[in-house]
This record gives structure tokens, C-alpha cells and sequence, in this order.
């Protein structure tokens, strides 16, 4: 086989998982592509994501009633209204810190000591 035919793409070989890759990742370059909003009286530069949420929190306050129902759906998919001090409901900790020991409490445990030096000539 020749170099130039070795390095034609072959059809039929897109994985699904390279695929989705760059389904996500033009998702994310589209969705933090800046566009100007105005805000406080002067346009500011904000990631399109952010304009959306900014676009729909405002039509929600004016009374839309489908732009209420997105900003509901945001907060509970975002778990903003789980009680985390509720274990049922917001699951336990991953880690459990351990005890925290001092100096005196650590050295007692392995049977060490610290050891004093002399102190260092001065001439």
C-alpha cells in the first residue's frame, strides 16, 4: 500500500465514543462562546451559557410562566434544594475524617521519643 493510500480516512471507522467526544466538546466551545449582554445599563461579555440563564431568569421574574418552570427544573437538577443535612435525602459522607492526634498522643502510640540535639557551635 502506498503512503498517500495509508493515510486516506477510512469510511465506516468513527467510533461511537470519538463521536460523542466532539458532540460534547463542540457543546462546550458553543456554550462558552462570549456574547455581549447588556447589564447594568452597559454591554458585558458573558459565556453564551451564562446569557441563557441570565435571559431566562429575567423573562421568569416578568411572570413566563415556561422560563419559571426552566428555572425550577435548573435548581432541583442542580440539587440547590436538597437539605445536606439530612442524610436520607442528600446521602452520607464519602470520607469520615479520622481522629486527630497531637504530637505528645502520636509519639506515646508508636513508642517514640524526639530526640534533643546539642546545640550548635558558635566559635
Amino acid at each position: 500500500m502506498t503512503p498517500a493510500k495509508a493515510r486516506r480516512r477510512r469510511s465506516g471507522r468513527v467510533s461511537a465514543e470519538n463521536a460523542a467526544d466532539s458532540v460534547i466538546a463542540i457543546f462546550k466551545r458553543l456554550a462558552m462562546e462570549p456574547v455581549k449582554v447588556p447589564m447594568n445599563g452597559r454591554q458585558q461579555k458573558v459565556p453564551l451559557a451564562e446569557a441563557i440563564i441570565l435571559k431566562n431568569h429575567i423573562a421568569a421574574l416578568q411572570g413566563d410562566k415556561n422560563a419559571q418552570t426552566n428555572m425550577w427544573r435548573l435548581v432541583e437538577r442542580s440539587g440547590e434544594l436538597v437539605d445536606q443535612n439530612d442524610p436520607a435525602t442528600a446521602g452520607k459522607p464519602i470520607v469520615v475524617p479520622e481522629k486527630v492526634w497531637n504530637t505528645e498522643e502520636l509519639l506515646e502510640q508508636y513508642g517514640v521519643g524526639i530526640v534533643q540535639s546539642r546545640s550548635p557551635r558558635t566559635t
